[in-house]
């Protein structure tokens, strides 16, 4: 290890420690929702965030993310900045990419409450928030006035009615460098109770009519035989639809009585001992061509070369933004160059 490699390596773990014993107690302490509310607030504040995140400034290579450079394959997946107010403060941590909402056309309050439950020892959430955002009108005058920040920015959607999917694309695609379609949230009844196949491929190829940008689909995830057969399905389908690339996986459906709604979506650790082992099945069905960004309890530097050898482009993080606080973006990147992936050129 170079002298500047172990440097950034001990500032990193200062980082991880800090937030751990201090700031992470706080939060924790407060309901969830009260305490995102909390850090909307602080990502509004003009702090010192590069020197929070501690993402590393010189990485072993440039990504692409189809057609995309990114200063590395760490992304910041859907949900934390559902309003897509603070995606330039988050890009400033130190992100490659940050996904904002998801967006439906329409303003959605979502679930009752409590819709969100936590599990510290596991490193985990469940949350059965059913999509709550402005709608797409509001996050688009959101989005002119807001400034660009380091990472690219890419906007989640999930209208199932083909005419409000269109019409919320037409208003936010100008205003992103990409689109990912969340065709999988388990809170919702699209992409769960109904046989959606061809619909999905029609929103697919209607999306990828109107737009040469990056455009990406985010896939249940599988545990099942059964569950893997039509996620493998679903992933050749959107390829062959005209999508960029995959995220692989959303949330999990569970139940959890502590929920209003008495189920919801498994996010955090819970799911890592199933992602890479789903981005190298959904790597052999799709072949080379398309990105994968996987997403499913990825917290660790081993996570992440783990995720890039089995053939992930990127990896997204949201629940170890939470538990490991933001100098996790810093050990994620740090990670790098002991990928294989990296070191051959990819």
């Amino acid at each position: 290890m170079a002298p500047h490699d172990g440097m950034m390596g001990t500032m990193t773990t200062r980082r991880l420690g800090w937030y751990r014993s201090v700031a992470r107690p706080v939060f924790l302490a407060l309901p969830p929702e009260t305490s995102h509310r909390v850090v909307n607030a602080l990502l509004g504040l003009p702090l010192p965030w590069r020197r929070l995140g501690g993402a590393a400034t010189d990485p072993p290579a440039a990504f692409d993310l189809r057609g995309l450079r990114l200063r590395n394959p760490i992304g910041l997946a859907a949900g934390f900045d559902k309003d897509c107010r603070h995606l330039d403060t988050l890009g400033e941590l130190g992100f490659g990419y940050v996904v904002g909402g998801t967006v439906t056309r329409a303003p959605r309050d979502g679930n009752r409450s409590p819709r969100i439950v936590r599990s510290p020892r596991q490193g985990s959430i469940v949350n059965s928030m059913g999509l709550p955002n402005p709608g797409a009108d509001a996050v688009a005058a959101t989005l002119r006035s807001a400034p660009r920040g380091p990472a690219p920015r890419l906007i989640s959607l999930a209208d199932e009615d083909a005419t409000d999917a269109v019409g919320c694309f037409e208003l936010l695609e100008p205003l992103a460098d990409g689109i990912e379609l969340n065709a999988s949230c388990p809170n919702v009844s699209w992409g769960r109770d109904r046989d959606n196949e061809s619909h999905l491929h029609d929103l697919v190829a209607a999306f990828r009519d109107r737009t040469a940008k990056p455009l990406f689909v985010k896939l249940p995830p599988f545990v099942t035989p059964t569950e893997r057969e039509v996620v493998l399905a679903l992933a050749a389908m959107v390829r062959d639809a005209g999508a960029d690339g995959l995220t692989c996986s959303n949330t999990r459906l569970v139940a959890d009585s502590r929920l209003a709604v008495g189920r919801g979506g498994l996010s955090g650790r819970a799911l890592w001992p199933h992602t890479p082992r789903i981005v190298a099945e959904v790597r052999r069905t799709v072949g080379d061509g398309p990105a994968i960004n996987a997403c499913g309890g990825i917290s660790a530097a081993s996570d992440a070369v783990a995720c890039i050898d089995a053939g992930a482009t990127t990896v997204q993080i949201y629940s170890a933004l939470i538990y490991e606080g933001p100098g996790v973006v810093g050990e994620l990147t740090s990670a790098l160059p002991r990928s294989e992936r990296v070191l051959r050129g990819r």
